[in-house]
């Protein structure tokens, strides 16, 4: 079905510096007739809050719709769904009211999607696709920080100091989709927490947080191992989650930055590094030997296949 061009022209109007402060927790300062990124000065938006370039990637355009189809490649359909909030993703978080393009997003109740009964996509995701450990996976379910949505959807919950779900981030398992539920508020990281940790690992999604304790479960060869370390995921590259977690577990002396292996990782652990060692944390900076943790994990795992095929081979040589 054609989407109705009165739809397309709003999405084509949303608020841009709006778009990026509630997708990515941006912030922006206004100054020399544009607006620019604090987190990444090379990002910058024009004074109509739609022209936008991000000089370190080269690329810009006209808006969030362009955004979406050009940076996240995300479908046209489903990125204008996604900025309008229309009945097709009436659960999902629209980015902004297009009626009042001016006016800040109202906070909402988070709202999350009904759960699947059988989670036959997600562990088809999660640990064929993306070769997360089945152990870490079953774990994070049964704490109910991880299930499957009707829509075939991987859901991360993030919880608050009451263990009320605060904030919940969407992974499709087909394409490229990613979203953030209605109401859900980015103070909340979705995060592993070990009361006699001094140590907080800090990631930019979920899956490279599972990605990485994945590889520390078969580095030694111990399934509780991952369990030894707390960890956070961003839900992108600004700290916004940090100051919660941090407050709630004291004995945190040292964060450990393991930010993707790109241009926007590398800035932003650079700057959160030395933001938190002025107040006092040790810092390291961890990046992936590929782009993200995930690559690592699969690299991993590829590796160890061959190895296997070859010692198989050898064997039945000597046979």
């Amino acid at each position: 079905m054609r989407i109705d061009d009165n739809i397309v022209d709003q999405a084509r109007a949303a608020d841009m510096v709006a778009f990026f402060e509630k997708y990515n927790g941006f912030t922006f300062a206004h100054r020399g007739g544009e607006y620019r990124c604090q987190q990444h000065p090379s990002l910058a938006v024009k004074s109509d809050r739609l022209s936008w370039f991000w000089h370190s990637k080269g690329i810009g355009g006209h808006g969030v719709l362009d955004y979406l189809t050009r940076v996240e490649k995300m479908p046209f359909r489903q990125a204008v769904e996604m900025i309008v909030g229309t009945h097709c993703f009436t659960e999902y978080l629209p980015y902004r009211n297009v009626t009042s393009a001016m006016e800040p997003p109202k906070l909402k109740k988070l709202i999350l999607p009904e759960k699947k009964g059988i989670p036959i996509r997600l562990y088809d995701y999660l640990c064929l696709k993306r070769g997360i450990d089945s152990d870490i996976v079953n774990w994070l379910i049964q704490k109910e920080m991880l299930y499957e949505d009707k829509r075939g959807n991987v859901v991360f919950v993030g919880y608050d100091e009451h263990k009320k779900p605060r904030f919940a981030s969407l992974r499709g398992t087909h394409g490229d989709f990613r979203g953030d539920c209605l109401g859900s508020d980015k103070r909340y990281g979705f995060s592993l927490s070990f009361p006699a940790a001094e140590q907080l690992y800090i990631y930019e999604s979920p899956i490279d947080l599972m990605s990485m304790a994945s590889i520390e479960n078969d580095f030694k060869g111990n399934s509780e191992a991952w369990r030894s370390r707390s960890r956070l995921s961003l839900s992108g590259t600004t700290d916004t989650a940090m100051p919660f977690f941090l407050n709630q577990h004291r004995a945190i002396k040292e964060l450990v930055f393991c930010l993707d292996n790109d241009t926007a990782g590398k800035e932003a652990s650079r700057g959160l590094s030395h933001k938190c060692a002025e107040k006092g944390f040790y810092v390291r900076i961890e990046p992936p030997y590929g782009k993200d943790y995930n690559d690592d994990l699969q690299a991993r795992r590829t590796q160890a296949q061959a190895l296997k095929r070859t010692k198989s081979l050898h064997r039945d040589i000597d046979i």
